[in-house]
């Protein structure tokens, strides 16, 4: 009987067996970190560093930019109870302490709408137009190009005031802020003379949006006035 049993464990094919490792090989791993070890605490150290590094990037990005709005908004109440020589001073300084982030760019409009609500309309077109060449994010690019378009507006200047208009209505992402831009486009050309030019803005603007998009029942409006209602 225990000559059968040592048959059969004799019999187990020598290829599934599990071959210890051999000597040479065993200490492989132990002896490259020996020999490598302040090469792998120099790396695992610089990741760490990494790590915080980028934590605190976040967090103090994250604590900035809150800091920023709470400044924004102490300078737009200034700003809405009509005090406009404290509401200039808030945005020029949230704009200088925030700048480069959303905070920053929206207070550097804001200053332009005080300068514009205090008169100073060539200054605030020439600082919108200053702003926006410096390739600010297009939300605030168009934005400073729509308020120049309207400050040249006033100062009776209706071919720039349309140029600018058309360059807000280029870098406008929403839909709702294009046919805004172009409605201002047009009504500056009609304004210079250019009926033609505003007809063809108020078709395209008719052509390519929805009239679900605020603003195409205007151009609508507006191309049958001009046309009297040949379209």
């Amino acid at each position: 009987m225990a000559s059968t049993v040592q048959s059969s464990q004799s019999s187990v094919p020598a290829s599934r067996a599990e071959a210890p490792p051999s000597a040479d090989e065993k200490p492989s791993l132990a002896g490259w970190y020996g020999r490598n070890r302040k090469l792998v605490n120099y790396v695992a150290s610089g990741i760490a560093i990494l790590a915080v590094a980028g934590w605190l990037y976040l967090e103090t990005g994250r604590r900035r930019q809150l800091a920023g709005v709470d400044a924004l908004d102490r300078a737009r109440a200034s700003f809405e109870s009509g005090n406009l020589p404290v509401a200039s001073t808030e945005f020029q300084r949230v704009a200088q302490s925030f700048r480069g982030t959303d905070a920053g760019f929206a207070a550097e409009l804001a200053l332009n709408e005080v300068r514009l609500a205090s008169g100073q309309t060539q200054i605030a077109a020439d600082e919108l137009k200053k702003f926006a060449d410096n390739n600010p994010p297009a939300f605030f690019a168009s934005g400073a190009w729509m308020l120049r378009g309207g400050a040249l507006e006033n100062l009776k200047k209706y071919d720039e005031a349309a140029d600018s208009y058309s360059k807000a209505a280029a870098i406008a992402t929403e839909d709702y802020r294009k046919v805004e831009a172009m409605l201002g486009q047009a009504r500056a050309a009609r304004l210079a003379g250019k009926a033609p030019q505003a007809i063809d803005v108020y078709r395209q603007v008719i052509k390519t949006f929805g009239r679900t998009v605020p603003g195409v029942a205007e151009a609508e409006v507006r191309l049958a006035e001009l046309t009297k209602g040949n379209s």
